[in-house]
């Protein structure tokens, strides 16, 4: 059933309407929600054709289609009028700030469902104070990972007196032979690769693991034990100051497959290293044709927390798992979940935040569940075994937790 609204008249404009993910935000806020919603992109066929399939197949007349060019400032603050909430689920971070100035200009809100760039959150914070004397509310780093990560520790935090270890591991693997890919998003994607930063926190400090150096987790089926690269995401920075017991954290990510792993990974950074600009679409292309040719399944995502800490005074382990055999279904459901509660006026509040600070955690994961992703939760004293970089246990005050911004 629809959640509850203020009014029918909250209108959300999707960027990258007809995209992968875009889509299935968009189907699932008609199912959710009495919002407006809007899909944009340049290609106008395609956008209105995507429109009008969508009010068929809903039988509805919510849909609308708006063309834009994220380039344009003008095209972006016109299409921008009298939209509650943008949602970014194209490949533009590279026009992150001519989206975020529209946005403003036209008083409207704004949440990105995109990879964690430094492009992106240095246009982000450089206008953060504007953000704030404008009452706007930006919500960045929207989907699964980023996403997910923090908001599954603060969870954790909820359900214990103190928490001392969380770490979390994400596995997952598309049938990309399927799909198609922008050359933005390629390069969008072989930026990612090269901005890899392996730190986690150990012992209560910040501390970069060697890089190549892999852990093992179990995902359970069907992927069952994978090793796994330690990946810093940016949601994670401000928890041990909000979770002051915190003293062993990381988030930890598994590979593609051996060929593009082993082989493809190296020769593009090799490329990327003697032409920084000029070989990032060539090199990008080889990457997606890596990933085309050697992925096989089992298809599908899944991302786990394990977390340790005390309650009651006596040692307690916490794990939850998400998991879904479309990676692009666990991306867009989060963000839904997220927009859900802003679109109530749960969550909605000035400032610049990342989804996985702001969104209230229980309800965050009760929603994700009834969004169709699979959620188990599991705990008992002493049945999980901490990644091995720090395992002392600190008891210590129960930490407040709240939203934090980015």
């Amino acid at each position: 059933m629809p959640v509850s609204t203020p009014s029918n008249s909250l209108k959300v404009l999707i960027l990258g309407g007809y995209g992968n993910t875009g889509l299935l935000i968009a189907k699932l806020l008609l199912q959710e929600s009495n919002a407006h919603i809007g899909l944009a992109a340049r290609n106008l066929t395609r956008i209105q054709q995507a429109a009008n399939r969508l009010n068929h197949d809903y039988q509805t007349d919510r849909v609308f289609s708006q063309q834009l060019d994220a380039a344009d400032l003008d095209s972006l603050t016109a299409a921008f009028e009298g939209v509650t909430i943008v949602v970014v689920a194209s490949s533009t971070i590279d026009y992150t700030q001519n989206v975020l100035e529209a946005a403003l200009n036209a008083n409207a809100d704004y949440l990105d469902v995109q990879l964690s760039s430094p492009v992106k959150l240095t246009a982000l914070n450089a206008r953060r104070n504007e953000i704030e004397a404008r009452n706007r509310c930006v919500i960045t780093d929207g989907g699964f990972h980023p996403g997910v990560p923090a908001a599954m520790v603060r969870y954790a935090a909820t359900q214990l007196d103190t928490l001392s270890v969380a770490n979390i591991s994400a596995a997952f693997q598309l049938n990309w032979e399927k799909l198609n890919f922008s050359d933005a998003t390629i390069v969008e994607f072989v930026d990612e690769l090269t901005q890899f930063n392996p730190t986690v926190l150990s012992q209560q400090q910040w501390t970069q693991v060697p890089m190549g150096k892999t852990l093992e987790f179990d995902f359970g089926e069907p992927f069952g034990k994978r090793y796994c690269l330690p990946m810093f995401l940016e949601e994670l920075r401000s928890l041990p100051e909000t979770i002051p017991s915190l003293n062993e954290m990381g988030f930890y990510i598994s590979g593609f497959n051996w060929v593009t792993d082993n082989l493809i990974i190296p020769i593009t950074f090799t490329g990327l290293k003697v032409f920084p600009q000029k070989a990032k679409k060539p090199m990008g292309r080889f990457f997606a044709w890596g990933l085309k040719q050697f992925s096989h399944p089992p298809f599908g995502a899944v991302i786990q927390l394990q977390a340790k800490g005390i309650r009651a005074q006596q040692s307690c382990d916490i794990s939850i798992r998400l998991t879904h055999d479309d990676a692009y279904v666990l991306t867009a459901v989060p963000a839904v979940a997220c927009l859900l509660q802003y679109l109530n006026g749960d969550i909605r509040k000035p400032g610049l935040w990342f989804q996985a600070n702001l969104v209230e955690p229980i309800k965050f994961f009760d929603q994700i569940s009834r969004l169709g992703v699979s959620v188990t939760r599991a705990e008992s004293p002493d049945r999980l075994t901490p990644i091995n970089l720090a395992t002392a246990v600190n008891d210590v005050n129960n930490p407040r937790i709240k939203g934090q911004s980015s």
